[in-house]
């Protein structure tokens, strides 16, 4: 099966460290795409669609930067209640109970729940995918 035509690989886009625009090079801030949706809505909607520009990139492209957990990056604390580090729902209990929906039905575009999995320190990983050895900090 072939993978989509990626907008960024043809234009050479490093996947690893900071995000740019394909289109124009402008740098993004943090540990992804942060603000990609309003920037290619205002600059580049007649090169195609955000919609199909963000459904044509590779998965290695859509996805966050790996040294960076989402969780430390926005402040959420490993000891309280898990929060979802995209729109700070909180969910119930001390576990990532619902996190699977929740992520899938929303943030989809915005990082594939492999990946953000993936990105998780060992102390924001769910109790079923600590496997690093590390212990949880406190």
């Amino acid at each position: 099966m072939n993978e989509p035509h990626c907008l960024a690989c043809e234009r050479r886009v490093p996947k690893l460290g900071r995000r740019r625009c394909p289109v124009c090079g402008h740098t993004f801030r943090g540990a992804g795409w942060d603000g990609i949706d309003a920037h290619w809505r205002a600059k580049h909607e007649a090169v195609m669609p955000y919609e199909a520009f963000w459904k044509s990139l590779c998965r290695r492209h859509r996805a966050g930067d790996s040294l960076g957990c989402p969780c430390c990056l926005k402040g959420i604390s490993a000891d309280g209640p898990r929060q979802c580090p995209e729109c700070a729902l909180v969910f119930r209990g001390k576990g990532w109970e619902g996190l699977d929906a929740h992520w899938k039905s929303q943030h989809l575009d915005v990082l594939a729940y492999e990946d953000l999995l993936a990105n998780l320190c060992p102390a924001h990983k769910p109790d079923a995918d600590r496997t690093s050895g590390f212990l949880p900090l406190k």
